[in-house]
């Protein structure tokens, strides 16, 4: 601040000489006697210029300077409330130094009134910084999840880091199973936010992983590659909100519970439409009594390409790409949305046209539901259901839009869509602010019938022909300290082939994390 002020007050003495030696000079020429091409003085130009930057630097630090002062009141009365209960806590512990069980129960509250404590003395102390800025003068935070996964998985699986189906184990190396560890889950990110529009909030945000692929050079073949994971920008007004991102259809806005599964959302290929693709949305919001309202959404989306592109240098337009139109999503829910145990239910419709060779063409289309229910202060149940065809790009239809071969009915080569059922639920049980545990279970189901419809080319592939997947975990979750994650777990896999025995997995995990 002292050396802005310093180089303002530069500035307005030098302006101010330059005018007092030009009105003393004898051949001083009055401004209104020259020409009207003539330019001004190129030195006075420039002072302009850095006066201008100056007042513009000064006018910004003074916004995030009365910010940051607002949250460090907000901090210290927070600090001061907590350090009031500790002294009364702290003195009935005294007195009730004869109860073992009540002297064990106030240790461990004044305990973690300690560790709240500090952990506002630490934010109070980052307000207290300087923060991190990007070139335009606004914050910029840094966020991540530096993520260790070690496991141990029992049969043959499709992917060992993150394993998603279960794989027939005959003429196969791993067939007895495989342990291993990675680092390719952890999550790094930035939050940027910028100045109002039209009264509206703006923000952004993206997201970074390391399960792009392998690196495939020496002793480097479980390091990973960068991706993006997700991305998006932000404009948010009181009721309304307008978001461009790389994000999850808004068809499917909830997701299991898990740390060993976070490259893929846990259930991924298992009853949870998930995919990260571009998406326009817009979201009104209509409040309603206690707190709850209805929220109505519009998106406009791009569905990817289920499975790998046959172009391994260009991107290739997918199904969905190539019939010159987006996919339309809509949802309506009803509930809370924030606070500490959120109630919220939704119901949601999706659409998009596909175009494949010989000018044939898909209906993709979805219907969804969604709940998140709280049981009390410890307890939740949520949940999606879809009902849906050609759901590969989003996730569904064990990663299958269409099936391809000999069409039966008419003894001709044709694309159908696959027709699908699936969904998923999730118990979380809470214990005490450190320890939660939490049960899932998943199917994707795809119609027989229509497999059976088909006579496939003997190039069909495994994935091809797979059928239905179902998945179940459980995990538990303990934050010892606010930033620190340990979390075991245990997945059981199904996967069926539509000719042919299920093949199974059983994976143990035990994932570590620093949270930032």
């Amino acid at each position: 601040m002292r050396h802005i002020r310093r180089e303002l007050l530069t500035c307005l003495i030098l302006i101010a000489m330059q005018v007092s030696l030009r009105a003393q000079s004898p051949d001083a020429i009055p401004v209104s006697a020259l020409p009207s091409s003539s330019t001004p003085d190129a030195h006075s130009v420039e002072l302009e210029r850095k006066l201008e930057a100056i007042s513009s630097a000064l006018a910004v630090t003074h916004q995030q300077l009365e910010q940051s002062q607002q949250e460090m009141g907000q901090l210290r009365e927070e600090l001061a409330q907590i350090r009031k209960l500790l002294a009364a806590t702290q003195s009935g512990a005294v007195q009730s130094t004869g109860n073992s069980v009540d002297a064990a129960k106030t240790a461990a509250a004044i305990e973690a009134l300690q560790e709240e404590q500090q952990t506002i003395e630490a934010q109070v102390k980052v307000h207290d910084q300087t923060k991190v800025e990007s070139s335009s003068k606004y914050p910029l935070h840094v966020t991540g999840l530096l993520l260790f996964n070690s496991f141990i998985n029992r049969g043959s699986v499709d992917n060992i880091d993150l394993p998603g189906a279960a794989i027939n184990s005959q003429n196969n190396t791993t067939g007895n199973g495989s342990a291993g560890a990675t680092f390719r889950q952890t999550i790094l990110g930035l939050q940027g936010y910028g100045p109002r529009i039209a009264g509206a909030r703006t923000s952004a945000d993206v997201n970074l992983d390391f399960f792009a692929g392998l690196a495939y050079t020496s002793y480097a073949t479980s390091a990973g590659t960068v991706r993006m994971r997700t991305a998006s920008i932000n404009i948010d007004w009181t009721n309304d909100s307008i978001q461009a991102g790389l994000v999850v259809p808004l068809i499917s806005p909830l997701s299991p519970t898990s740390y060993a599964m976070v490259a893929e959302p846990a259930l991924a290929g298992a009853g949870n439409l998930w995919t990260w693709a571009p998406q326009l949305r817009y979201a009104h919001q209509i409040p309603l009594q206690s707190g709850r309202r209805v929220q109505l959404e519009f998106g406009l989306w791009d569905p990817p390409t289920a499975g790998y592109s046959t172009n391994e240098l260009f991107r290739v337009p997918s199904p969905s790409e190539a019939s010159k139109q987006p996919g339309y999503e809509s949802r309506v829910s009803y509930g809370t949305f924030t606070g500490e145990h959120p109630f919220q239910i939704g119901l949601s419709g999706y659409y998009s046209r596909q175009s494949y060779s010989g000018n044939q063409s898909v209906d993709s289309w979805a219907a969804t539901t969604d709940w998140r229910v709280p049981l009390g202060t410890r307890f939740e149940v949520s949940g999606e259901g879809y009902r849906g065809r050609a759901l590969g790009g989003l996730g569904g239809g064990v990663y299958k839009d269409v099936l391809f071969g000999i069409y039966t009915p008419t003894g001709q080569n044709a694309y159908r869509g696959l027709n699908a059922i699936g969904g998923w639920t999730q118990f979380k049980a809470r214990f005490n602010q450190s320890l939660e545990a939490n049960a899932s279970i998943g199917l994707d189901d795809g119609y027989a019938r229509d497999f059976h419809e088909f006579i496939f080319p003997p190039t069909v592939t495994a994935t091809q022909l797979r059928a239905r997947n179902k998945m179940v975990f459980g995990n538990l979750i303990f934050r010892p300290k606010t930033y620190l994650i340990l979390s075991p777990e245990y997945r059981r896999i199904w996967t069926w082939p539509i000719y042919g025995r299920v093949n199974t997995a059983d994976i143990f995990t035990l994932s570590a994390g620093y949270q930032f």
